[in-house]
């Protein structure tokens, strides 16, 4: 070796010792890392690695539970789940012959492409996918026969929503669709699987907790090829989920449906061509119970069930989806005049024998002459007749007298406007609710709209308007729970749809408020222009009821026409009761751009009085008598 090569040897010896003396310290830092690692793994984290690797042996499948049925209060079958079969994909097995494959796509009428696609799960973390729903008899067949052949995919048990009667009380029962993303979790961590259909609207979203029971899961132990080997104690069966009685007669209702179909065709027919909807809700005065709600348009729930091209979704599902009776307010008109009379008996502005003139208009006391005018000139009137003749002069007076308008002074204007008229709009908002008008009258629905009084305006003519319905809107709901209440003199009772959970009955809810406990002679003068204004020559729903064929009841109402701001789409409105003396039924009908309430709505309203009884006649064999009463109407002091 030279001398050269001996000194250059001589000199990179120590770099590599340098480098020894960090690389061991280094390494054996690292060993000491990787057994604590594993004294971590082999102590606190065995038991969660244990059940991962039971995980890997043992399949889990949720079952969806089937739901309750449910069923009008004549047992007659509205919904029920109809027991079908489905496919679900475990991923991480061996893979399918692609000539297999391709022949289960075709049995399950998926193209081969697609079922692939979902198999493989691209950027879809999920250990198992449902790849086919409400599979037929030849696929069911098919999969068993190639079991052993089709790692992964098993067969469990299914079920669809059917609803027999098609769109009878659609708006009422509601539908069921795909859990909503924003409560996956919440369901899945339930142990519902990720296709478990859920109530989306009516009595399915309301009562969802009680009609959709509780999943089941299946356990199965498989083997590394992913075939199984046996079923494990841990698997249960779902519950079915319990079954809903409702108050309504299904035969009833698809009849008010009818009719209110039928009116909207002929309102069509005679230039109403901007009518599209129509509402109508019956009440049982006695308790409560929801005999018929009902909507024009409807819809078949088993849509949404079992799903609609995007053509059928756009143009017949969307424009019926939303229930009208129970979230579409409307201007009600003169329907609110009981109440504003009523009102003004609880003020003390009002006794029984007030009388009023109408000469077709009414101007306003100190202002600059403005008028509001009524639909006809009436000379003197009653309250009975007023209510009756449904003459707005009465009225507009009325509401002055309980608003105390005018003021002492001109300079004591301005303080009227901004406190008295607010004040007295707040004791009148307050006093409607009473009768269910502006809060959540039912409990069984969901997504319902509250009415309300414009309180904003800032105008002298807020009274007059808010006492002939003008200035407020509400749901036919609310109407009807607000005929009920004026059956009932006063007694209000929380309607509702559902009368049975299973085994449990549900309870009837009466509020007798202290505030509508008025004299009974008060009472009296306000039923009897109820009762005139359909049986009285001059009430304005007198040729409804008394034109062609005889009722055999007694029928007492009011109409009501609601101007919109629309030229020529006036709301028509009707409540009303039957029969006079020990009401049976209340109704609300509601038919937005009808025009006058008593041509729209009165023959809606004879429509369902007379299925009502002749039904009642049908089912106890008797007939309700008919007679004329003798009626307070502040002309003969009867």
């Amino acid at each position: 070796m030279s001398e050269k090569a001996k000194k250059k040897k001589h000199k990179t010896e120590p770099q590599r010792v340098r480098r020894l003396r960090f690389f061991f310290p280094a390494l054996a830092v690292m060993a000491f890392v990787l057994e604590m690692r594993l004294i971590v793994i082999q102590g606190t984290e065995h038991e969660r690695f244990e059940k991962l690797s039971h995980r890997n042996h043992v399949n889990l499948l949720p079952t969806p539970a089937p739901r309750g049925e449910i069923y009008d209060r004549n047992h007659q079958l509205l919904a029920y789940d109809e027991p079908i079969y489905s496919l679900v994909y475990t991923r991480g097995f061996s893979s399918i012959h692609p000539e297999l494959l391709h022949e289960l796509a075709i049995k399950i009428g998926m193209s081969p492409v697609s079922l692939r696609r979902n198999m493989n799960g691209i950027n879809d973390a999920r250990l198992q996918v449902f790849i086919a729903n409400r599979i037929s008899a030849q696929a069911l067949a098919f999969v068993a026969e190639h079991q052993r052949q089709l790692p992964g995919i098993q067969i469990i048990p299914d079920s669809v929503r059917q609803y027999p009667q098609n769109e009878v009380a659609c708006h009422l029962l509601g539908y069921i669709h795909a859990i909503p993303q924003s409560r996956l979790e919440q369901y899945t961590q339930a142990g519902f699987p990720e296709n478990a259909m859920v109530g989306w609207s009516g009595v399915e979203k309301s009562y969802n907790d009680s009609l959709r029971g509780s999943p089941g899961k299946i356990a199965v132990e498989i083997d590394s090829k992913g075939f199984p080997i046996r079923r494990l104690a841990e698997s249960r069966p779902s519950r079915k989920g319990k079954p809903l009685i409702l108050t309504i007669d299904s035969q009833y209702q698809r009849e008010v449906q009818a009719i209110l179909a039928k009116q909207v065709m002929r309102l069509n027919g005679y230039g109403h061509k901007k009518v599209s909807h129509a509402m109508a809700v019956a009440i049982n005065p006695q308790n409560g119970e929801i005999l018929a709600l009902a909507n024009y348009p409807t819809y078949d729930p088993s849509w949404m069930a079992h799903g609609m091209s995007d053509w059928e979704y756009q143009s017949r599902f969307l424009p019926a989806e939303q229930n009208w009776a129970t979230q579409m307010p409307i201007a009600p008109g003169s329907v609110m005049k009981p109440l504003t009379a009523l009102f003004a008996f609880h003020q003390r502005s009002l006794t029984p024998y007030y009388a009023e003139y109408c000469d077709g208009s009414y101007t306003l006391p100190k202002t600059d002459g403005t008028a509001i005018h009524c639909w006809s000139h009436h000379g003197y009137l009653t309250l009975p007749m007023a209510l009756a003749e449904s003459c707005d002069v009465f009225f507009y007076k009325l509401s002055m007298r309980y608003g105390h308008w005018p003021p002492k002074s001109v300079k004591q204007i301005p303080r009227w406007l901004l406190m008295d008229r607010l004040q007295t709009l707040n004791e009148l908002r307050a006093f409607q609710k009473h009768f269910g008008l502006g809060n959540n009258v039912i409990r069984d629905l969901p997504d319902t709209e509250n009415g309300f009084v414009n309180m904003h305006s800032g105008q002298v003519t807020d009274l007059p308007y808010t006492a002939i319905g003008q200035n407020e809107v509400f749901t036919t709901m609310e109407l009807a729970n607000y005929a009920v209440t004026l059956a009932n003199r006063g007694v209000r009772i929380e309607p509702h749809v559902v009368k049975w959970i299973g085994n449990q009955k549900m309870s009837i809810h009466r509020y007798q408020d202290k505030l509508l406990s008025l004299p009974k002679e008060d009472w009296d003068a306000v039923m009897s222009g109820l009762y005139m204004a359909c049986n009285d020559p001059k009430g304005t729903a007198y040729y409804t009821f008394h034109s062609g064929k005889r009722v055999t009841y007694e029928p007492a109402g009011k109409t009501g026409t609601a101007e919109t701001g629309i030229d020529g789409f006036d709301n028509a409105v009707f409540i009303g009761f039957a029969p006079y003396s020990h009401p049976q039924i209340a109704i609300a009908v509601a038919v937005p751009g009808g025009g006058h309430g008593a041509d729209s709505t009165g023959p809606i309203a004879r429509a369902m009085f007379d299925r009502f009884f002749e039904r009642s006649a049908g089912n106890h064999n008797s007939r309700v008598e008919y007679k004329m009463l003798r009626v307070f109407d502040g002309r003969t002091g009867l």
